[in-house]
């Protein structure tokens, strides 16, 4: 709807009561406020956005590298061949001298099948994204407003 020449979101009760003041509105398009619901997957369930959840190198994370790829029976160089990655790096991870990325990480978890990365930050805090499907309205804000007051 345009109101004094700006399009305007309005909710559809909103533009139901600013419809019937004469001349106060100028009719574009009546939106209503639609819930949206999750996609369903394949499986039937609903789908939920990936939480965003930044993650860490664990601190023991050259024993960790080193002890699997000992069991698994391969060298530096079998390693450094199934993580796209040179020789001389894993030997600097498995030694300590060199922190691996978050994606070199991720690469060493799959291959040796071991844990290196943790989350990191508020257990509690809201998840990324989650306000996406929130839009207020005119009337929205007028109700904030007015209970703020007081009321």
């Amino acid at each position: 709807m345009v109101l004094e020449g700006s399009e305007l979101t309005v909710c559809h009760r909103c533009y139901t009561k600013l419809q019937t003041r004469p001349g106060a509105v100028t009719p574009i398009v009546a939106s209503k406020k639609v819930e949206r619901r999750p996609r369903k997957s394949a499986t039937g369930t609903p789908r939920r956005r990936p939480r965003m959840v930044d993650y860490e190198v664990v601190e023991d994370y050259a024993k960790r590298v080193k002890e699997a790829r000992e069991k698994l029976g391969w060298t530096t160089k079998a390693l450094a061949q199934r993580v796209m990655e040179k020789e001389t790096v894993i030997k600097r991870i498995e030694s300590g001298r060199l922190r691996p990325s978050i994606q070199l990480a991720q690469r060493l978890e799959k291959v040796l099948g071991i844990k290196l990365l943790e989350p990191v930050g508020d257990d509690e805090a809201e998840p990324l994204g989650s306000l996406d499907d929130f839009s207020m309205t005119l009337g929205d804000a007028a109700n904030i407003r007015i209970r703020g007051k007081g009321g």
